[in-house]
């Protein structure tokens, strides 16, 4: 019983010393920041050379460190060399969407074949990948339903970089908001690096 009660008053000591191990995680760094400047609703992106305007009341995070739910996803891009630019939704939560650049310096159709292949276990009713030139840029884009969600992901070079960008929504929800994404990834501009 002794033992007990010593345990139960160290119980505040260690979720303290917990609390702090957690909240003195090391920042994690980002190699390519980007910024969303909410108030024009523009993504961009100055180390890659890119922005482009979101099309309606999205909230987007930038900085990997306030990104809680999704640490580990960043660590592991990290660990591939890659990085996630930026993850959001919209602000009644019904659709999503994330950046990711990686440096591969492939053509967009063998970056997209390299993502379709490493994600083939988890997805259904997938539409295949489809060149096209969006904003005069030539891109691929892919429409896949993964988890409950219908996504298109478009993807892009700039320079050496390989970008991905991804919208998803409910399935019911995608056929109108499929000219929505494409409005807002036409939107894209080529800046050039600062």
């Amino acid at each position: 019983m002794s033992g007990s009660r010593a345990s139960m008053r160290n119980y505040p000591l260690l979720t303290g010393l917990l609390f702090l191990a957690l909240s003195c995680a090391a920042p994690i760094r980002q190699f390519y920041p980007g910024a969303y400047f909410s108030e024009d609703r523009i993504y961009q992106n100055k180390t890659i050379g890119f922005s482009f305007t979101f099309r309606g009341n999205w909230e987007i995070c930038t900085d990997p460190n306030e990104m809680r739910e999704h640490r580990s996803y960043v660590k592991e891009l990290h660990a591939l060399g890659a990085e996630l630019l930026f993850v959001g939704n919209t602000v009644e939560k019904t659709q999503g969407t994330r950046g990711i650049v990686f440096n591969l310096n492939k053509t967009n159709k063998e970056y997209a074949e390299y993502i379709q292949r490493i994600n083939s276990a988890d997805q259904f009713l997938d539409s295949g990948l489809v060149d096209t030139i969006i904003a005069n840029i030539p891109m691929v884009s892919w429409r896949y339903e993964k988890q409950g969600f219908r996504f298109i992901e478009f993807f892009f070079k700039v320079d050496t970089y390989n970008v991905r960008i991804a919208f998803w929504t409910p399935p019911d929800m995608f056929p109108n908001f499929l000219p929505v994404y494409t409005e807002i990834i036409g939107s894209l501009n080529i800046t050039g690096r600062n």
